[in-house]
C-alpha cells in the first residue's frame, strides 16, 4: 500500500486533507478522540459511527440500518466519520473520502487503551456512546490485540484505486504531531 504519511504531510508533499475525512483503525486505537480534535481544528462536524450503530444499552440498530445512515451523512459536503465502516458502506463512503486517515498502531497500543477505556467509562459512558457504559471482554480485548478489524481494511485499502488518499498514521507521536501541524 503506498501512503503517505505523517512525515509526508509536515513535509508538505501530499493533498490538502479536503472536507470529507474518514477516521480508520482498529477499536480503541483512539478515533474518536482523534476525529474530536481534529474537528476543532479544521471546523468539520464530526460523526461517529457507535452514535448511528448502537442505541442506549449497546443495541445494536442493524447493518442495514447503519449503511444507511452511513451513506446519508456522506451526502452532505463536509464531514469527519470516523470508526468502524460496515462492509456495504465502504466502497461508498471512502470513494467520496477526499482523504482516509488509517490510525494503524501497533496492537499493544489499542490493547492498553481498551483496557484503560474500560476502567474509565464502565460507569459513566462515553460521550458518544450515551447510555452504554463500557463492558470488559476478553473476546473483545482478543479482538484487539489480533486486529481482526483490520484484516478485511487492509485488503480493501490496498485495493483502493486512489492510494494518495490514504495517509497512514503509525503511532500515537505520530497522530500528535500530525494534528499540531494543522
Amino acid at each position: 500500500m503506498a501512503v503517505a504519511t505523517w512525515l509526508d504531510v509536515f513535509l508538505g508533499t501530499t493533498m490538502n486533507l479536503g472536507k470529507r475525512i474518514v477516521v480508520v483503525g482498529v477499536s480503541a486505537s483512539g478515533k474518536s478522540v482523534f476525529s474530536r480534535e481534529l474537528g476543532k481544528r479544521i471546523s468539520l462536524p464530526v460523526t461517529y459511527v457507535d452514535a448511528i450503530m448502537w442505541k442506549p444499552g449497546w443495541n445494536y440498530i442493524g447493518d442495514e440500518e447503519t449503511v444507511k445512515k452511513l451513506i446519508e451523512i456522506s451526502n452532505e459536503p463536509e464531514w469527519i466519520i470516523e470508526g468502524y465502516i460496515e462492509k456495504g458502506a465502504r466502497s461508498t463512503i471512502f470513494e467520496r473520502a477526499d482523504t482516509v486517515i488509517y490510525l494503524d498502531y501497533p496492537r499493544i497500543v489499542a490493547a492498553w487503551w481498551y483496557i484503560k477505556r474500560w476502567w474509565k467509562h464502565r460507569k459513566n459512558a462515553r460521550p458518544e456512546l450515551e447510555g452504554s457504559p463500557e463492558k470488559f471482554s476478553f473476546e473483545f480485548l482478543n479482538r484487539v490485540w489480533m486486529k481482526k478489524e483490520v484484516i478485511s481494511l487492509n485488503k480493501f485499502l490496498g485495493a483502493m484505486p486512489d492510494q494518495t488518499k490514504i495517509l497512514k498514521l503509525a503511532s500515537p507521536k505520530e497522530a500528535k504531531a500530525f494534528l499540531q501541524k494543522i
